[in-house]
């Protein structure tokens, strides 16, 4: 198997900045006047990311066109220079975090050597999972209105409330927490929930085997 060299200080900034925009950012989302620490915060993630990816990888130039799309997106509608879908937004920054975490997902379990580095990337793919699901979220929500309903929504002031609502939600199912606050309403909003809360229980037992299988192979290893 082709061995695969790990950035270290790229994912260990890239989970940074992904704890500092949920963390965070939530409480700057509701206010108008602090939108755009909330984009600068979301722009250092996207960028961060796509930096992570393997440069060796087939897929890193598309990653750098769309991270350069929605970054460009985002600032437009920061500063309301052109209107323009907000569907469409949400339709690339879905796809780009898909890119995202099957390119870190690849770049991670291909890797034959456990490190820091390595346990910092699985955590950034976790946070990366909860972040596209919670995407899509609010995409379908866009797309077929009604398809979420809860009390959390209905006080939603801005879109980028709107979409920290969405990440918590996903967050909470992705972990099949559920508190209820927050509930689908047709048979796609459910499709999805599931489908993540799938996800959520299977990556961490892959991954768990994962580390053990290199951590035993390591120790082996060292031992002849």
């Amino acid at each position: 198997m082709k061995r695969v060299r790990v950035r270290s200080w790229s994912f260990h900034n890239l989970l940074v900045w992904l704890l500092l925009y949920l963390l965070v950012g939530p409480f700057f989302a509701a206010k108008p006047s602090m939108h755009i620490l909330v984009n600068l915060m979301m722009s250092a993630v996207l960028f961060s990311a796509g930096y992570a990816v393997n440069r060796q990888s087939k897929m890193f130039t598309l990653i750098l066109v769309l991270m350069g799309v929605t970054l460009v997106l985002f600032w437009v509608d920061v500063f309301e220079l052109v209107s323009f879908s907000h569907q469409a937004s949400s339709m690339i920054l879905c796809l780009y975090l898909g890119l995202l975490a099957y390119s870190l997902a690849r770049l991670i379990f291909t890797t034959r050597t456990i490190t820091p580095a390595l346990i910092s990337g699985a955590l950034c793919l976790y946070l990366i999972f909860g972040m596209l699901w919670g995407s899509l979220y609010y995409l379908l929500e866009l797309l077929h209105p009604g398809s979420f309903t809860g009390t959390l929504l209905t006080g939603a002031v801005t879109p980028s409330e709107n979409l920290h609502y969405f990440q918590y939600f996903s967050f909470v199912t992705l972990t099949t927490l559920g508190y209820g606050d927050i509930l689908p309403q047709n048979r796609f909003a459910t499709a999805f929930c599931q489908i993540e809360a799938i996800i959520g229980q299977f990556f961490m037992a892959v991954l768990v085997a994962r580390f053990v299988g290199i951590q035993v192979a390591q120790e082996f290893g060292g031992d002849k």
